[in-house]
């Protein structure tokens, strides 16, 4: 009995000399780390038998790496103790002043000429020219930042906007601008006030001057109205001369209870305007930039030649130098006009 009990007493002495020695507790490992940095011999020989040890079935020492400096580890705390970055402005910024500080600030002079590149026309697209448009890289982009732009302007930006010199962003030129750097108005389908048939703008400007108004409002009307209203009185019998009025509802449902009340709208346009007066629900998106098209709450006058293309602009509210300019500036295009009608 006592043999046994020896035998069974080294047998477990033996397995305990065996068995793995156990992990480091994780309070202690920071301690470990610093010593195995230090490259003293006895942290050396202490990672010779840590080695050792996993050779033999322990567990694998984890490799040790420098820590970082004073300022490095403050930096860091800080880093992780900062709050996730909150979100991206938006791509397109207006302005970053207010309506009413911008509204102490002189506006500047129409700098560009408006318009389009391409002539306008009224033919329908072929499936090529459609597919073309589909395929375009540059077509996709301008759609792209159109959405863009809608997207990050608040629904009452436009509104907002009126408080800074009553929507006015340019102050019209008070010439012509040069026929070989002026641009083409596009080509806007409407309803007919005279008869309710589709007219294209593109089929009324050919052989006339014409003035042209983009309103959508009564005081959009009345915006349009302090332009051409000396112009009309002046040229309003020339044969040559026409005012076309555009009412743009780009909004279909308003679109469509405007054209239930058209018999309203007709008693409240002279009878000589019903021709060249259209109701359109057409998009401007792509087109607004480029015509300078940038308040829908604002009217804009523009004057076209019989080429379709944009010699003169003003927006908002008149000022009487700009009334005076647009009736100096048809009267222009009226004589040249004639003078080509007689060389022929």
């Amino acid at each position: 009995m006592l043999r046994s009990a020896a035998s069974s007493c080294s047998t477990l002495l033996a397995r305990t000399t065996l068995l793995p020695a156990a992990a480091p507790a994780k309070g202690s490992s920071s301690a470990s780390s610093s010593s195995t940095a230090t490259s003293t011999p006895s942290a050396s020989s202490s990672a010779e038998s840590s080695s050792s040890s996993s050779s033999s079935g322990g567990t694998p020492a984890s490799p040790s790496s420098e820590p970082p400096s004073g300022a490095a580890a403050t930096a860091a705390a800080a880093a992780a103790a900062a709050p996730p970055p909150g979100p991206s402005k938006p791509l397109v910024v207006e302005s970053s002043s207010s309506p009413t500080q911008l509204d102490k600030l002189p506006l500047p002079f129409l700098s560009t000429p408006l318009g389009v590149a391409v002539r306008p026309t009224s033919a329908k697209k072929t499936w090529a020219q459609r597919r073309e448009e589909m395929v375009s890289q540059e077509r996709r982009m301008e759609k792209r930042r159109a959405i863009v732009k809608q997207a990050t302007r608040g629904y009452f930006h436009d509104f907002h906007a009126i408080r800074s010199h009553g929507g006015k962003t340019w102050r019209a030129p008070s010439t012509l601008i040069r026929e070989d750097r002026a641009l083409f108005f596009p080509d806007i389908a409407g309803s007919c006030l005279a008869d309710r048939s589709k007219t294209h703008t593109s089929d009324l400007f050919p052989g006339k001057v014409s003035v042209v108004c983009l309103l959508n409002s009564k005081i959009s009307e009345e915006h349009t109205k302090s332009f051409y209203e000396q112009t009309l009185r002046t040229y309003g019998d020339h044969p040559k001369f026409q005012l076309v009025m555009i009412n743009i509802q780009e909004n279909t449902l308003k679109a469509y209870l405007i054209s239930l009340f058209l018999s309203s709208l007709r008693s409240q346009v002279p009878e000589s305007l019903h021709r060249t007066y259209l109701l359109s629900d057409q998009s401007l998106e792509l087109e607004r930039d480029a015509m300078g098209y940038h308040n829908k709450h604002v009217g804009y006058t523009y004057l076209v030649a019989p080429d379709a293309k944009i010699r003169w602009a003003g927006c908002a509210f008149a000022e009487r130098e700009e009334a005076t300019a647009l009736a100096s500036c048809t009267g222009v295009l009226l004589e040249r006009l004639a003078e080509k009608a007689r060389k022929k």
